[in-house]
């Protein structure tokens, strides 16, 4: 019994042995095989495309490094160009071409045209030296090319006080105005009227403007008020 079994293991060896060379004389005549090939040369079109294709990738990447070189460029300059706007806005001389240029459009027929006139600031040209407690200025109106100008101040109460001033008013055209129905009051050389509703006016004359006051403060408020505008020429 242990003759057989002793035998039999020992045929399996030998069939494992025989197995083993076998393998190793298949594989080494396999890659002989493939090393015995002949060069492949690839297909000139195919070596053209795969040359058009890593340029193509090369040149989106490159594209893309420019882009994002470009971006940090521009947002430089914008810093720049900002700065140097700020110091140039100062400057009368340079504020028109400097706003054309931000507002400028490519249809020159659309083209937005800033035109700034030399009135240092048409909002600053008027001061209020007097105006009641409580009240505060909520809107301010520009029309006709800043030739008609309304003020809007109002209180906690949403009580409103409407300064209305019309520039550049020869003295015959406030004359043939009707103040038929106005109280004529004379103080420093200058004639104001009042009317008196629900709403109060107060209308007068001062170098070519036409100052109107309409709100429910009595006639002692509105003509301090009107004494306390100054204009600054």
């Amino acid at each position: 019994m242990k003759d057989n079994k002793k035998k039999i293991e020992e045929q399996e060896r030998l069939l494992d042995h025989l197995i083993e060379y076998g393998g190793r004389q298949l594989i080494d005549e396999e890659i002989q095989k493939f090393e015995d090939l002949p060069e492949m040369e690839i297909p000139k079109d195919l070596d053209d495309r795969m040359d058009k294709m890593f340029e193509d990738a090369y040149r989106q990447e490159t594209r893309k490094e420019r882009i994002h070189l470009g971006k940090k460029i521009a947002a430089g300059a914008v810093i720049i160009i900002g700065a140097a706007s700020v110091t140039a806005m100062n400057v009368k001389a340079f504020r028109e071409p400097i706003l054309n240029f931000i507002f400028r459009s490519s249809d020159d027929d659309n083209r937005t045209k800033v035109d700034i006139r030399e009135t240092d600031s048409i909002e600053d040209q008027f001061e209020f030296g007097y105006i009641p407690e409580g009240y505060e200025c909520v809107k301010e109106n520009y029309v006709n090319d800043h030739s008609y100008i309304a003020y809007q101040f109002e209180n906690s109460n949403k009580n409103n006080i409407y300064i209305y001033i019309q520039l550049n008013t020869d003295f015959d055209a406030y004359q043939n105005m009707d103040k038929s129905s106005y109280t004529k009051i004379n103080k420093e050389n200058i004639s104001y009227y009042f009317i008196q509703g629900s709403n109060n006016k107060l209308l007068w004359y001062r170098q070519n403007i036409i100052f109107t006051i309409s709100s429910t403060l009595n006639e002692t408020n509105m003509i301090k008020i009107a004494e306390n505008i100054k204009i600054n020429n």
